[in-house]
């Protein structure tokens, strides 16, 4: 299973001064460094839920999660509202509670759904996923999108992938010796691309993972729990690095890194 969730830099009970004068150093070192490439975090969505008291949820947010069914899936999106806010903290080392997410979306221009964005950071991308248990956010200097999904019950649906890959994909994942796991490699990505903008929904087909001509400048970081239950997918200009929560042992990947 995914590791937990260690606490943030200047997150939780320890408000001491020393604590406060590392957190100030350390932000200082980072802005000195120049700004970071992206981030990504994936958590069980139970390792998240309790960090929800140290953010803000807009109310927007609130009424949206209210209107869910009480259990798993409101559990799922709060905590991935939750956990984009503590990635964003990691990455601008500002404190959670001071991040402001904004969505707007692109068809109607609503702003109680749609792509997600911090107020006042417009140099700081971000995006978040839940599937069931499981939450991703990603944060960094521009465009970035990322994706998670269940792979524990995955099975492989011919008329589905028909409909969404690329014919060079689709000879790939039926030559896998697991087309579930194949087809749900090319489905997170397509995903985190839908999400910065370079695919949509309705012209999954039309996009072909096969032929890096067609993704020039964007990279890939894909990524599965040691299990196998959980895989996700990042895209942006620089390749994202994931933290599952370990902080120790390189991660697995489930696929190459495209560049």
């Amino acid at each position: 299973m995914l590791t937990r969730l260690p606490r943030l830099p200047g997150e939780g009970p320890d408000t001491s001064a020393g604590c406060r004068t590392r957190s100030a150093a350390a932000r200082a070192a980072r802005a000195a460094a120049g700004p970071p490439g992206p981030l990504v975090m994936v958590r069980p969505t139970a390792d998240v839920l309790p960090l929800a008291d140290s953010v803000r949820l807009a109310p927007y947010e609130q009424e949206r999660a209210a209107r869910l069914p009480e259990g798993p899936r409101r559990d799922d999106f709060v905590a991935a509202h939750v956990l984009v806010r503590l990635c964003a903290a990691r990455f601008t080392g500002a404190p959670a509670a001071t991040l402001v997410l904004g969505q707007i979306c692109d068809d109607c221009g609503a702003e109680d759904h749609g792509r997600p964005f911090l107020r006042g950071r417009p140099d700081v991308g971000v995006s978040l996923s839940h599937a069931r248990g499981a939450v991703a956010a990603a944060a960094g200097p521009g465009p970035v999108g990322v994706d998670v999904e269940d792979a524990s019950g995955a099975v492989f649906d011919p008329r589905v992938a028909a409909r969404v890959l690329a014919p060079a994909e689709l000879a790939v994942v039926r030559a896998d010796p697991d087309p579930a796991a194949a087809f749900l490699r090319l489905w997170v990505r397509k995903e985190a691309l839908v999400k910065v903008g370079v695919a949509t929904l309705g012209a999954l087909r039309e996009l072909d993972l096969m032929d890096p001509d067609s993704l020039s400048g964007w990279r890939f970081l894909d990524w599965s729990s040691p299990d196998g239950a959980v895989t996700a997918a990042a895209v942006a200009r620089i390749t994202p690095v994931v933290d599952s929560g370990d902080g120790t042992s390189p991660l697995p990947y489930s696929g190459k890194q495209q560049t």
